[in-house]
Formats: C-alpha cells, sequence, structure tokens
C-alpha cells in the first residue's frame, strides 16, 4: 500500500496543471479554425488530428494525464483536482501571447482571484481521501446520474446558443472530472498490475477521458478561450471531489445494510469453520 505524500502530490498536480494549460492554448487555438459539429461527433477529433498544433496539444494533454495519475497515488482526490485548476491561468496566459495581445483587466484579476482560492482550498482538502474503490453497482449509479447532468447541459446549449461556452464547458467538466476518479482508482491499483488490468477502471477511464476531450473540443469551438475554460476548470474539480466523497459515502451506508452485514457474518463464520478444521488437522498430524 502507498503511503501519503501531499507535498510530492502537490507538487506533480501543479506539473499537470501547467501541461494541461499549454494542451488547452493549443487545442483552442486550433479547435476555432475548423468546422464546427454536432456536440457528440467523433468527426470534430478526426478533423482536428490532421493538425500538428494540435497533436502537440494531445502530446500535452497525455503528459499532464500521466503526471496527474502519479500525483493521484501519492495524493487524495481531493488534494489533487483543486491544484488542476491552475491549468486555467497558464491557459489564459498563453493564449492571450498566441493571439498577440495583452492580458485584459478582467483577466488580471481572475487569475488574481483563481491563485488566492488555490492557495486557500489545497491546504483545507489535503487530507480528505477517497477510501476504498466503489463497487459496480455504486459506480454505475453515479455515472448515470452524471450523464444526464451532461446531456441535460448540452441540450441547454443547443437550445441557448448565448449559453453555450459555460454550459459546454461545465458538461466537459463534469466528465473530465468523473474521468478523474476513475484515474484515481486506477492508480491506488497500480502496486497490482493484474488486478488493475482485470479491473474495469482503466478501461472506463479511457473511455470517459475520449469523450472528456471530445467534448472539450466543442466547448472550445463556441469562442473565446475564458468562458468555456473556465467552467471546464472549475467544474472538473468540485465534481471529481464531491463524486468521490458521494461514493465513498454510498459505500459505507451500502456496507451498513443488513444483508451486506449478513452476508459478511457468514463468511466470516465460513473462515472460522475453516480455521478450526485446519487447526484439527494439524493436531491430529502431530500425534
Amino acid at each position: 500500500m502507498t503511503h501519503p505524500h501531499p507535498l510530492l502530490a502537490a507538487g506533480l498536480a501543479l506539473a499537470a496543471a501547467a501541461s494541461f494549460g499549454l494542451a488547452s492554448a493549443l487545442q483552442h487555438l486550433e479547435a476555432g479554425r475548423v468546422d464546427r459539429r454536432g456536440a457528440l461527433d467523433p468527426g470534430l477529433l478526426t478533423t482536428l488530428a490532421r493538425r500538428p498544433t494540435w497533436l502537440l496539444g494531445i502530446v500535452a494533454d497525455v503528459a499532464a494525464v500521466a503526471l496527474q495519475a502519479v500525483a493521484l497515488h501519492f495524493g487524495a482526490v481531493t488534494l489533487v483536482q483543486p491544484l488542476l485548476v491552475a491549468g486555467l491561468p497558464v491557459a489564459v496566459l498563453l493564449s492571450a501571447r498566441y493571439a498577440g495581445r495583452a492580458l485584459l483587466g478582467k483577466e488580471r484579476l481572475g487569475l488574481l482571484l483563481c491563485t488566492g482560492g488555490l492557495l486557500l482550498l489545497a491546504p483545507a482538502t489535503a487530507t480528505t481521501s477517497l477510501g476504498a474503490a466503489p463497487s459496480r453497482a455504486t459506480a454505475a449509479l453515479a455515472g448515470l446520474l452524471l450523464g444526464a447532468a451532461a446531456g441535460a447541459l448540452l441540450l441547454l446549449a443547443h437550445r441557448v446558443p448565448r449559453l453555450a461556452p459555460p454550459a459546454t464547458g461545465t458538461a466537459a467538466g463534469a466528465v473530465i472530472g468523473a474521468g478523474s476518479v476513475l484515474l484515481a482508482v486506477s492508480a491506488g491499483r497500480s502496486g497490482d498490475i493484474p488486478a488493475l488490468f482485470s479491473s474495469v477502471a482503466p478501461y472506463a477511464a479511457l473511455v470517459v477521458g475520449l469523450l472528456g476531450l471530445l467534448l472539450s473540443q466543442v466547448a472550445f469551438q463556441t469562442g473565446a478561450l475564458g468562458a468555456p475554460l473556465a467552467a471546464l476548470s472549475v467544474v472538473e474539480p468540485v465534481v471529481a471531489v464531491l463524486l468521490a466523497l458521494t461514493v465513498a459515502q454510498l459505500e459505507r451506508r451500502l456496507d451498513g445494510t443488513p444483508s451486506i452485514v449478513a452476508a459478511r457474518d457468514r463468511d466470516a463464520e465460513q473462515r472460522h469453520h475453516l480455521l478450526a478444521d485446519e487447526l484439527v488437522h494439524r493436531a491430529a498430524a502431530s500425534l
């Protein structure tokens, strides 16, 4: 079992945030240069995949996910995810540089508020952990609820175009936040490779991650980087932390139901009988 290292996890999370910021700036630059597509049209990704700058953004994204996974191996979801919001100021700074303009007054204020919020939030969340990996039933229920919320946001973006930037950014952040929890579960099993790849978590994390990537590119096509990325960057850690804590709470409640308690009692009784039989056999063999 890996012992927590909050400082190491925080450093890795900040490195991941910088890489995410670079990826977002590059992807936004290229997403705005191609034709807009439907919210769930994978053709957007195949079109963008032909553009070298966007692919460079994907390399930065992959590096960020790798750093995030290692950070989650050493620290709690509730520590790592809020620090990833630091990618927002990095993306805004780089986006302004690529556009050849100075930062606007509201962007400077946003950077100050974001930095101050991180300094206040990280120590408060450093000691809260995900706990045991959730059961499939609990994870499926959480996934259905989150999927319904993301679908409602995409419908809102389609019907009310002026709300498309924050709505699609929020949907993308919710999906990516769920992927972060799956990544945390996978990172927690990294010490046992056979158990890791025999579980659903890494494959679900890959699928959810690709969906989050698609939705983030849709969000980047809605206009300036600020609104969709701010929504995505803020919602992602909030969803990840709330989902981790909610799933852990559901697991504790399920563990306390009479049927599960009875099942655990039966298992314990069976283990006691097996142990007693083994002791009897050993005693007989020694005579």
